[in-house]
């Protein structure tokens, strides 16, 4: 049987006083008895003690596992996502790829059924070349409305979505001060001093052909009326701004040119 001193030497809470005051109190004088409960005491405190360090290692080491699942699970998670992520943008690379394949396609077939550039009818062609003029272009081509073949607004015009040049204009043309200029009317005859001038309305403009304009509305060989087509050409006689209305509408005589529709549309604007 161990002594006091040894299992004073076990004890490694502080408490072995306390402890030896409760057994000499319980084993009431015997000596033996005190020692017995005393050894009994400091051995289940000791196994006690044991238990709790095993149980607490136990538990750190599940929190441990808690915790590396809980990381393992997290970077699987992550590497799934870059990995789909990555197959996304692969993916957007080839419809990407696709689309701009299939647009460059439709563009091609679209350059392969452009329309050829409009040619000025044969007879107007001749009439300007009497005239000596050059620099022959078209100004645009629209249906005319109601307000060119009002008396009273006394004007013809191309608003910006019809006008297919601005060529025509020179550095020393003003047309927001209105440029003088010369018409072959759709009859071939000519009418001078006439004036075209730019109307420019908030963020668009249209050309406007004004100043003896109702002459050329009310000539009934003009054959001009609301929803017929016209064309406008300009060409220039020396320095000076001509230009040519074309009636797309009006019947030709036996024998002359028939005028082929351009399509309509902003070019060099």
């Amino acid at each position: 049987m161990r002594s006091l001193e040894e299992l004073k030497s076990i004890d490694d809470g502080g408490s072995f006083d306390l402890l030896v005051k409760e057994t000499e109190k319980a084993a009431n004088g015997d000596e033996l008895l005190k020692l017995e409960l005393l050894k009994d005491s400091v051995v289940r405190g000791f196994i006690d003690m044991n238990i709790r360090k095993a149980m607490e290692q136990k538990r750190l080491a599940d929190e441990a596992a808690i915790v590396q699942d809980a990381v393992s699970k997290l970077e699987s998670k992550n590497s799934s996502s870059m990995k789909r992520g990555f197959v996304e943008v692969e993916e957007d690379k080839k419809k990407k790829k696709k689309k701009k394949k299939k647009t460059t396609i439709k563009k091609t077939n679209l350059d392969d059924q452009r329309l050829p550039d409009p040619v000025i009818p044969q007879r107007f062609q001749d009439k300007i070349d009497k005239l000596k003029g050059t620099n022959v272009m078209l100004v645009g081509e629209k249906e005319m409305t109601s307000s060119d073949m009002d008396m009273h607004q006394g004007r013809f015009s191309i608003p910006r979505g019809k006008v297919r040049t601005r060529a025509f204009l020179r550095e020393e043309d003003n047309p927001k001060d209105r440029v003088k200029c010369s018409l072959i009317q759709p009859c071939l005859q000519v009418i001078t001093d006439m004036e075209f001038k730019k109307w420019t309305m908030n963020k668009t403009f249209s050309y406007t052909l004004i100043k003896k304009w109702n002459s050329v509305a009310c000539n009934e060989k003009n054959g001009l009326q609301t929803g017929c087509v016209v064309q406008l050409w300009s060409f220039r006689v020396g320095l000076n701004l001509w230009f040519a209305l074309v009636n797309l509408d009006l019947k030709q005589k036996q024998g002359e040119d028939k005028v082929a529709s351009s399509s309509t549309g902003i070019t060099d604007i």
